[in-house]
């Protein structure tokens, strides 16, 4: 092509330090890659060894991130056309086999591989993988697995029906696989168990993930389980067991050995059950052939790691565990291990639970890591611990006759801690038996039982100072534990101790769990709020301090207890405290907007667990405090999430300004001027994001028709663009978000805008929209506008529409109910009935009746549901009752019928038409049958006595 050299001058000022040759360069390289033969010139960089290293390099990026971007765009004009395709593919992968032992190099070019597979390219590299791999020449084999790879991995998610290019490849490759597998699995070299580590990868990929037609030859699957079964129980060599404990992972072979351990136990769980291609045939082979060899292996394992003999990593532990779990989990599989239980959890699990000479050296170390290993449960990982508490937790809920066993074995361990305190492998047992015991918690019921844990063992490794790590365990003991005290006396000692290591306690992981552990007992015993409530502004004091140290979410969680527990101790310190969680909210914020790193970190998830617990209990502030303005403190916290399109936050978001909203509302009468400010940002961000999220805003977009708009209409009609842009969007829960917010609109403003769009939106069947939500528009508007409403029903052609959806609907609300009530009334106000419902007259009686019969009940259920009520299950006895959750969250939403007295309302409407108009009160009352007439007597009789 023209212009190689420029290029290849502009590829070298890439990796210059100076800023402003590098946007010169890529500027221009902006434009050469526009051209044909571009994205080859760059390979031929790549390939040529002559030039150094970082040009190589950059241009291999510059090519990887073309081919991404242009492969498929074939009719554009910066698209890799086809002739410039083909010789990439072949130039591509002799550049890989000439440069594969190049670590720089090599990743960009099985990338640019996979670009090309990404972009459903029918690029069949069987031959090519074929000959690689039977050529016998190490340095052919090594790009033919990288190949291999690619290609499983590409087509790892090909369903049934779609498998066939997959299966062609496994059948016709794996054989030869298979040969080279058996040659490697003897050598200890870093090269043959980097193949193997490939190798078991492709096979996790191309088998794993779904059935394969190579399982359908058992003798092929067996040599397979056998070649993990080699892998997982062969030692590692000297020079890695030589390496550092934490070095050790990040070795090739024994990363060999967890993938063996990993595969295995992938099988299991997913090829446990009958599918459409899984025949019972098949699984009973598994259950009976291959899973008591698999066991039978695994024990001997077990039994040398238990003798020390063998070393298997926190990974390859996991996933043996996890293999046993299954088998207990499974009735088939289950006698193959019950003879071996008690032993597998005395001498497996609970070892794996215990604490030990790494997990105490890295509290010591690095109390922060310590925390987020072992006590963070957001950061829980494939370690052996996990798997261990998952076990323990299965054999509860599945096995519970096993816990015969497992409890007198715990409890000995906790009585040996007495007589030999001093010892630090007792100790270490205390941990695991503290683990297996919390574990197991919501399958014992004996309170008294679980009680004398607490007093006979948790307040002894409270009480001692020897052991950090037991304080620490001993404290998320008592966080897990869920059930009151009934021994005032222990209560009062786990509270103080507990209290006194929050506030005294300068190990990170012990304050961060007494903290979890104080939220526990406020939460679970309330009887000791008057007795603690002096020490509440000093605890919260404590944990504003402590969450600025150091990122968790569980310490938010904590203050948002108390916060909600303890509003009226708080209330002389909610500025102060508001103005902390802002502004911790904000920092935190900034952060992660700074590092903006295209890779999602577990810092990251970290800080956004933060951010979201912070959001969550500044909300709960507003709505407990409520004698008190923060409105001004903690709006900038939304603000900041709206203009910086944080939509990882953005429901928590709302649901803080629609707190403060209301409280602005409950203090001022109405919004300050912060709330609009907000809102203002809000209608801005429409401009750029927010159009995908409408459903989002819908709680507070209520709250701004109801209460904001009544008061102020600054904002009205720039709001009202919004729903009618929104109304014929696509999305069906942005359409019935609008929908609901038109019915607020309808109640709180008298006005019944977009009504006629949204009854030609209710007719898009593509939209799946419920009826009941048109519905209730078309009823709001008949309370405010019923003249209006019905004319452009008629000129729309939906007048018996709607009536026929209204009344095939059922409401079974009090805001369902009470909606219906007012709209007929409305109707039935009129000094004359449009001719269009003038013959509805019958129905509109029939139902008001029904209506008021039905009102009584709903407004029962609706009270005992926002009460919380024990026994509330009780009163769903038919599916109507079990209609009501439907409309339950319109019930637990403020609007202006909450005012209304239908049953007063009724009386007074018949008792007026009676002598006002006594013919029109008995055409409506003649068309009631004896029954609802009655029950009409009753009401107004009943109305008039009180």
């Amino acid at each position: 092509m023209d212009n190689e050299q420029a290029i290849l001058q502009c590829i070298e000022d890439t990796v210059v330090s100076n800023d402003v040759l590098i946007k010169e360069a890529e500027q221009k390289l902006f434009e050469f890659q526009k051209q044909a033969g571009f994205t080859a010139f760059l390979l031929k960089i790549v390939s040529n060894t002559e030039l150094p290293l970082a040009v190589r390099m950059s241009a291999a990026i510059y090519m990887k991130n073309k081919i991404h971007r242009s492969w498929n765009e074939l009719q554009k004009e910066d698209g890799i056309k086809q002739p410039e395709q083909a010789q990439l593919k072949e130039a591509l992968i002799q550049t890989l086999i000439s440069n594969v032992e190049d670590s720089h190099i090599r990743p960009h070019l099985t990338e640019s591989i996979r670009a090309i597979l990404n972009n459903q390219d029918e690029w069949d590299l069987t031959p090519m993988i074929h000959e690689l791999l039977s050529s016998g020449n190490q340095n052919y084999i090594y790009p033919g697995f990288l190949l291999l790879f690619e290609v499983c991995i590409f087509h790892r998610w090909d369903m049934v029906g779609s498998r066939s290019y997959i299966d062609k490849v496994i059948n016709d490759i794996f054989p030869t696989v298979e040969n080279i597998a058996s040659q490697l699995i003897n050598s200890e070299d870093y090269r043959s168990n980097e193949l193997l580590y490939l190798i078991l990868k492709c096979f996790k990929y191309g088998c794993l993930n779904n059935f394969p037609a190579y399982f359908n030859n058992v003798d092929k699957l067996n040599s397979w389980v056998q070649l993990h079964l080699f892998i997982c129980a062969k030692p590692l060599p000297k020079q890695v067991l030589d390496l550092d404990y934490a070095d050790r992972s990040l070795d090739k072979r024994v990363k060999v050995n967890k993938w063996g351990f990993g595969n295995l136990n992938r099988f299991i769980h997913k090829f446990s059950r009958t599918t459409k291609v899984i025949t019972k045939e098949f699984l009973d082979y598994v259950n009976k052939n291959l899973v008591p060899t698999i066991l039978q292996e695994y024990f001997k394992i077990i039994e040398q790691w238990g003798t020390k003999s063998l070393w298997i990593s926190e990974s390859s532990l996991y996933y043996l565990i996890q293999f046993l779990e299954k088998c207990v989990n499974t009735d088939e599989l289950y006698p193959l291990v019950e003879p071996h239980l008690e032993v597998i959890i005395q001498n497996v699990i609970f070892t794996c639970l215990c604490a030990n000479p790494q997990s105490v050296q890295l509290l010591e170390e690095d109390p922060e890591e310590y925390t987020r290993r072992y006590f963070d449960l957001n950061r829980e990982g494939s370690t052996a611990d996990v798997a261990s508490t998952d076990f323990i937790f299965v054999v509860g809920e599945k096995r519970p006759e096993q816990m015969s066993k497992i409890l007198p074995f715990v409890n000995e361990i906790f009585n040996s801690f007495a007589a030999n305190a001093s010892d630090i492998n007792t100790a270490y047992r205390q941990e695991g038996s503290l683990r297996v015991a919390s574990t197991l918690f919501s399958f014992l019921s004996s309170s008294n039982e679980l009680e004398g844990i607490f007093s006979h063992y948790i307040i002894e490794f409270l009480s001692q100072k020897q052991y950090p790590f037991l304080v620490a365990r001993a404290l998320e003991t008592i966080a897990l534990y869920t059930n009151s005290f009934q021994d005032m006396n222990t209560l009062s000692k786990i509270f103080e101790l507990t209290y006194n290591n929050f506030m005294q306690s300068d190990v990170i992981p012990i304050k961060i769990e007494a903290a979890d552990a104080l939220k526990s007992l406020i939460i679970s015993n309330p009887d000791i709020h008057s007795h603690i409530s002096p020490q509440v502004p000093g605890i919260m004091e404590n944990l504003l301090k402590l969450s600025k140290e150091f990122e968790i979410d569980i310490l938010s969680e904590v203050m948002e207890s108390f916060v909600e527990r303890f509003a009226d101790e708080l209330t002389p310190f909610a500025e102060d405290l508001a103005r902390n969680l802002c502004e911790q909210f904000l920092q935190v914020g900034q952060s992660l907007i700074e590092k903006g790193s295209t890779t999602y970190t577990s810092s990251d998830q970290d800080q956004e667990l933060q951010l979201i617990a912070l959001l969550q209990t500044m909300t709960t502030m507003v709505m407990s405090m409520n004698k008190v303005s923060l409105i001004d403190i903690l709006a900038p916290a939304v603000k900041f999430i709206i203009v910086n399109a944080q939509i990882s936050f953005l429901t928590e978001a709302i649901d803080l300004i629609d707190s403060l909203a209301l409280s602005s509302i409950a203090l001022y009468n109405q919004f300050t001027p912060a709330i609009w400010e907000v809102f203002h940002d809000i209608l801005d961000s429409y401009q750029t994001y927010a159009s995908d999220y409408f459903e989002s805003y819908q709680i507070f977009f209520e709250t701004v028709v109801s209460s904001g708009f009544t008061h102020d209409t600054t904002y009205l009609e720039p709001f009202l663009q919004i729903l009618a842009s929104e109304i014929e969007s696509d999305a069906d829960y942005n359409v019935a978000s609008v929908l609901n917010v038109l019915v607020f609109y309808a109640l709180s403003m008298k006005d019944i805008p977009l009504f006629e769009q949204a009854l030609k939106v209710s007719t898009n069947e593509e939209l799946d929209l419920e009826d009941s939500e048109i519905i209730k528009v078309f009823l709001a508007n008949l309370f405010v506008k019923p003249v209006e409403t019905l004319q452009i029903t008629e000129k729309t052609g939906m007048t018996l529409v709607m009536l026929q959806k209204w009344f095939d609907h059922k409401f079974t609300s009090v805001f369902g109910i009470k909606l219906q009530v007012v709209a007929i009334l409305t109707l039935l106000k009129l000094p004359e009935l449009p001719s269009c419902v003038n013959g509805f007259i019958p129905q509109f009686a029939d139902k008001l009746v029904t209506l008021i019969e039905k009102l009584p009940e709903a407004i029962r259920k609706r009270d005992a549901m926002a009460k919380g009520e024990e026994g509330f299950d009780e009163l769903l006895e038919s599916q109507d009752d079990e209609d009501y959750f439907e409309g339950y969250e319109d019930d637990m939403k403020e609007t202006v019928l909450d005012e209304v007295n239908c049953f007063q309302d009724i009386s007074v409407f018949f008792s007026q038409l009676q002598s006002s108009s006594p013919d029109k009160y008995e055409q409506i009352i003649g068309t009631l049958s004896a029954e609802k007439r009655n029950s009409l007597q009753v009401i107004m009789e009943f109305v008039s006595q009180t």
